[in-house]
């Protein structure tokens, strides 16, 4: 009986947490699904609610359905395109061979994701190329670049920073709390403040760049250019959280492992190859995931900064899903946008499950 009433206490105790997970989770998520089956606009529905018309998977085939497409290798011979390619491989290829990335899911997960977003430019329409919506397509692509750059970019920058500042002393205690402040900057300050920063004419960069000689540069108007200034405002904002991590992983090696190695003259790159890199494999696949999974709902950014310009070279998915939403008052199309991004999100959970899974066997 006591065990009974135990058990009624904690399921008591969990009841407000299912209520609210109930009500702010999964009934959003079902009205979610329920929404993209329908052609749903905002405002007649909600002046009447039965102005909604079923068209099964009518908003699916929308952004999807198109004809005209092929892959493209010529774009890829630019000096730029032909040394990053070299420099990836040359980094796995020494990977490989040093046995370092065997037994380093987070490393494999990483080149794997490296080749997609670098090949996935290659995919290009052409000229009799039709597509429902050609938008939703360079938003996927655009969101995945992104993406990469931002997520691994916060990855190896705080990995990096996390080493550094692994030691006892005051400087690295102060060191650690400015790098986490970061963190707790809004996206609307932060995006404001990048805008200003880096706009075309009137910003600190290019005052600073016309007083040494230079022309002002068009940060924002350019497609690559644009994009580095979002990836970079990202991985400013976003960095705090996995150095907190790497430094809780760095901490769990144990010291004595380092001063073997030391001992047998292994050099600083070999402990960081075979001792470092090795302790925190699974923390670095974690980290990795969750920035992926994080930026692949980048909105404010890209939003506030550049409006998804120029041209839709840096729109993202959530963007369009806004806008499809609240811009064009066609809920049905919106939901169906987020619930492609939630099919690839489940896709990045899946695999880091499955990871961990192999990790651990």
């Amino acid at each position: 009986m006591k065990l009974e009433k135990d058990n009624l206490y904690g399921y008591l105790f969990t009841l407000p947490f299912v209520i609210i997970f109930l009500f702010f989770l999964v009934y959003p998520f079902g009205k979610l699904f329920y929404i993209s089956f329908f052609e749903w606009n905002l405002m007649a529905v909600a002046i009447d609610s039965s102005r909604k018309t079923f068209i099964g998977f009518e908003n699916f085939y929308y952004l999807l359905a198109g004809e005209g497409v092929y892959f493209d290798l010529i774009i890829f011979f630019t000096p730029i395109k032909i040394i990053t390619f070299f420099l990836l491989t040359s980094f796995l290829i020494y990977c490989y061979s040093k046995e370092i990335i065997k037994h380093n899911f987070g490393l494999l997960f990483f080149f794997s994701y490296a080749y997609i977003a670098f090949f996935i430019f290659g995919i290009q329409p052409t000229e009799d190329a039709y597509w429902e919506d050609d938008v939703f397509w360079k938003s996927i692509r655009n969101t995945l670049v992104l993406d990469f750059f931002s997520a691994y970019g916060a990855t190896f920058i705080a990995l990096l920073i996390a080493i550094a500042t692994n030691k006892e002393g005051t400087i690295y205690i102060v060191i650690r709390t400015l790098f986490w402040s970061t963190g707790g900057i809004g996206v609307v300050a932060l995006s404001i403040i990048y805008q200003q920063v880096f706009s075309t004419y009137a910003s600190p960069i290019n005052h600073l760049l016309r007083g040494l000689g230079f022309e002002a540069f068009p940060f924002l108007i350019r497609p690559n250019a644009a994009r580095f200034v979002i990836i970079f405002a990202t991985v400013w904002w976003t960095i705090s959280i996995p150095i907190m991590l790497f430094l809780a992983a760095l901490q769990q090696i144990p010291e004595d492992r380092f001063e073997a190695a030391r001992i047998d003259g292994a050099t600083r790159s070999q402990l960081f190859w075979y001792i470092t890199l090795p302790g925190i494999s699974r923390m670095f696949l974690l980290v990795s995931v969750l920035q992926i999974i994080s930026h692949w709902q980048i909105f404010g950014q890209t939003n506030l900064i550049t409006n998804g310009g120029p041209a839709d070279e840096t729109r993202s998915v959530v963007q369009m899903a806004f806008d499809y939403a609240f811009r064009d008052m066609e809920m049905g199309r919106g939901a169906a946008v987020s619930v492609v991004l939630f099919v690839i999100l489940g896709f990045f959970t899946f695999f880091q499950f499955r990871f961990y899974k192999a990790d651990h066997e």
